[in-house]
C-alpha cells in the first residue's frame, strides 16, 4: 500500500486558493519554493489565477546564487515580468519590506522553507515581513513547509536578550523543532506582532500532517547555497558555530557543515580526539579537503568528516560546541573567533551570536570543561516549551479524544459506543484503556506468563489473526508511548481515561454514583456527557447520557477531523 504523501502548504492552498481569490498580493520565496512537482510558487500561483502583484527575495535572492552574508541587489533577484524587491541587503533596514512595497498589496505570502535550527535566516525574514506587515495593516499567508530536522527533539540554551540578531531575532534554542509556520505562530504572540497572520497547514490524506511526519523532505531542493542535502541540515545546529571561528566549514565542496578543518589541524589526531569524546550518534573520520572560497580557499586543509549513526540520538548542538573546543585545543595559538561584522552586528564576536551568550566563548579560552553550561540546557528548553506547546499545529500521532469521569460513571460504555460510531464513518480507530490498579492482563498459569516469569519481556503471542503483547516496565509508560509503539497509523485513538494527559476529553457524569467531576478545570473539555448539573464552565455543552450521535460531530470538530469518511 502506498503512503498517502506529504503536501506542502503549497500543495494545500494550489488545492483550494479561495481566500486569495480577488486579493492583491506579494510573495516572498527562493529556488526551494515550489509545488510537490517542482512547479516554482510565483509560477504556480499565476496558474491558478491568482493576482501576483510583486516578489520579495529573502537572503541569498529570488534565484539562491549568491553566497552567505552578501547583500542581494535587483541585479541578482531576475524573475520575468514581476518586480523584485531584495530583503538582504547591506543595512539591517533592509531586512523587513517598506511601507510603499507594502502600499499596493491586500496581503504578503511567504513560502519559505527552513531547515530547523535558529540560525536559519528564512524564518527571520518571514518575521519582519510579519511585523511591517501589522503595521500596514496588510495579512499575511504563510505556506507550511517541513522541517527536515522533525518535530519533537529541542536542542539547547536561550539566547540572551542583548545578543539577539538575523541569526535569531527572538529567543529560541539552536535546535527548535518547529515548522516555518508554527515559528510565525509562536513569534506573533510572543512577540506581541499583531499580525493577522494565516499559516496554511502541511495536510496528509486531506487531514492535518501527524506530527511524525513533518521532517519528510523526499523531494529536496537546495534552500541555500551551502545546504546541499537533509544531511547538511542534521549537523548544522552545531556546526554553523564555525562561522564564528577560523575553522573551515568546507564551503564549496560536496560536504560544507559536515566538514571541518584548517591547515594546521592533523586529521588523524582530530579524529581520534573527536571520537573520544563519546558523543551519541555520530562517528569522526579523518579528511583532508579543499575548500573553493571563503575560508582557506585553495588550501589543504586537515579536518574532520561528521557521519552520523543514529539520527535519534545525536546531539548536533552539543556536538558542534565540543568539537569546535576539541580543535580549538589542537593549537591555540593559531586559533581565533571571528571580530569581523556578522549578519549586521560588528559589537560582539559572531561566536557569542550564534551561542547565544559570550558564556560558550568564555569557557572555551580558558580550557574549562562545557559540561556545566550544557547541563543546563534541559532547563531553557522547559522554559520554552509552554510558549512552543502553544503555537504547534501538528499533533504527535493520531488524534485522541479521552473518555473520563468518576468510577462508575459510564466511561467504558460511552467510549466504546464512541469507538463503534467513529468506526460507522469510515475511520480506524485504536482504543487504550487505563487504570491506576496493576493487574494480570494474562491467566495465571499461561504460556505468556510463563514467558514473562522466564525474564523475557514484552512477550508477543500470535493465535491465527490475532496478536497479543505483555511487557512489564520500570515505570508506568506514558500515553505517547503506548499509542506510538502499538497503534501509530490509525486514524484517531478514543482512551479511557489519562485525565492528567493532554488533549480534548469528554467527561461523563452520572448522578448516581454521588461523586463530583474530575475534570471540572480542565480546559480541554469538549462536552459533558450527564442527568445532572455539574461545575463545569457554562460555554461547555451539555449532552445527555447516551447521546452519542450528537457528541461525533464535536469530536470531529476538536480532532480536525472535518466530518464523515
Amino acid at each position: 500500500m502506498t503512503r498517502p504523501r506529504l503536501l506542502s502548504g503549497l500543495d494545500v492552498l494550489l488545492a483550494d486558493p479561495t481566500p486569495l481569490r480577488g486579493l492583491k498580493l506579494g510573495l516572498v520565496a527562493n529556488p526551494a519554493s515550489v509545488t510537490s512537482r517542482f512547479v516554482p510558487t510565483a509560477r504556480a500561483l499565476v496558474e491558478a489565477g491568482l493576482d501576483l502583484r510583486l516578489l520579495f527575495g529573502p537572503e541569498h535572492g529570488l534565484t539562491g546564487a549568491v553566497q552567505d552574508m552578501i547583500a542581494v541587489g535587483a541585479d541578482d533577484t531576475p524573475s520575468g515580468r514581476l518586480p523584485v524587491v531584495s530583503l538582504y541587503g547591506d543595512r539591517f533596514e533592509d531586512l523587513s519590506p517598506k511601507p510603499e512595497h507594502l502600499a499596493g498589496l491586500d496581503a504578503v505570502v511567504c513560502d519559505l522553507p527552513d531547515v530547523g535550527s535558529r540560525y536559519y535566516t528564512f524564518v527571520w525574514t518571514t518575521f519582519l515581513v510579519m511585523k511591517a506587515c501589522a503595521a500596514a495593516g496588510k495579512p499575511v499567508f504563510v505556506l507550511d513547509r517541513p522541517n527536515p530536522l522533525g518535530g519533537f527533539a529541542v536542542e539547547g540554551n536561550l539566547p540572551e536578550d542583548r545578543l539577539l540578531s538575523f541569526v535569531g531575532l527572538r529567543p529560541v534554542p539552536a535546535r527548535h523543532g518547529m515548522t516555518p509556520g508554527e515559528l510565525a505562530r509562536w513569534a506573533n504572540v510572543e512577540s506581541a506582532l499583531g499580525c493577522d497572520l494565516t499559516v496554511v497547514p502541511m495536510r496528509v490524506d486531506g487531514r492535518p500532517a501527524p506530527r511524525g511526519r513533518v521532517g519528510e523532505t523526499p523531494d529536496w531542493v537546495l534552500p541555500s547555497p551551502n545546504m546541499p542535502t537533509p544531511d547538511t541540515a542534521l549537523v548544522y545546529p552545531g556546526m554553523c558555530l564555525l562561522e564564528g571561528a577560523n575553522l573551515s566549514e568546507a564551503r564549496g565542496t560536496t560536504r560544507p557543515f559536515e566538514t571541518v578543518g584548517a591547515p594546521w589541524i592533523d586529521p588523524g589526531a582530530a579524529a581520534d580526539g573527536a571520537n573520544a569524546l563519546g558523543l551519541p550518534g555520530v562517528l569522526f573520520r579523518p579528511h583532508v579537503f579543499r575548500p573553493t572560497f571563503h575560508k582557506f580557499a585553495g588550501q589543504d586543509c586537515g579536518g574532520v568528516q561528521l557521519h552520523v549513526t543514529d539520527r535519534d540520538a545525536f546531539r548536533p548542538y552539543e556536538t558542534g560546541l565540543r568539537l569546535v573546543k576539541l580543535l580549538r585545543d589542537v593549537e591555540p595559538s593559531r586559533f581565533r573567533w571571528r571580530t569581523e561584522t556578522y549578519e549586521f552586528r560588528n559589537d560582539v564576536p559572531a561566536v557569542d551570536l550564534l551561542a547565544g551568550t559570550p558564556r560558550y566563548r568564555e569557557l572555551v579560552d580558558a580550557g574549562e570543561s562545557l559540561d556545566g553550561w550544557i547541563a543546563t540546557f534541559p532547563d531553557d528548553v522547559a522554559r520554552f516549551a509552554p510558549s512552543r506547546e502553544a503555537a504547534l499545529l501538528y499533533r504527535a500521532g493520531p488524534p485522541r479524544v479521552h473518555a473520563v469521569g468518576a468510577q462508575d460513571s459510564g466511561k467504558t460504555t460511552h467510549a466504546i459506543h464512541l469507538v463503534e460510531a467513529l468506526v460507522a464513518r469510515g475511520f480506524s480507530v485504536g482504543a487504550v484503556k487505563h487504570t491506576g490498579h496493576e493487574h494480570e492482563t494474562d491467566v495465571a498459569g499461561s504460556d505468556s506468563q510463563k514467558y514473562a516469569a522466564s525474564g523475557a519481556s514484552p512477550v508477543a503471542f500470535v493465535s491465527g489473526r490475532r496478536t497479543g503483547v505483555h511487557a512489564r516496565h520500570a515505570e508506568a509508560p506514558s500515553l505517547d508511548a503506548v499509542v506510538a509503539r502499538e497503534m501509530p497509523d490509525v486514524d484517531v485513538v478514543v482512551v479511557e481515561g489519562f485525565r492528567e494527559a493532554p488533549g480534548p476529553k469528554v467527561e461523563i457524569c452520572r448522578a448516581a454514583t454521588g461523586r463530583e467531576p474530575v475534570a471540572a478545570d480542565d480546559p480541554e473539555v469538549l462536552a459533558v456527557m450527564t442527568d445532572r448539573e455539574t461545575s463545569h464552565p457554562s460555554s461547555v455543552p451539555r449532552l445527555p447520557l447516551g447521546a452519542v450521535d450528537r457528541l461525533v460531530p464535536l469530536v470531529l470538530d476538536a480532532l480536525g477531523l472535518g466530518g464523515p469518511r
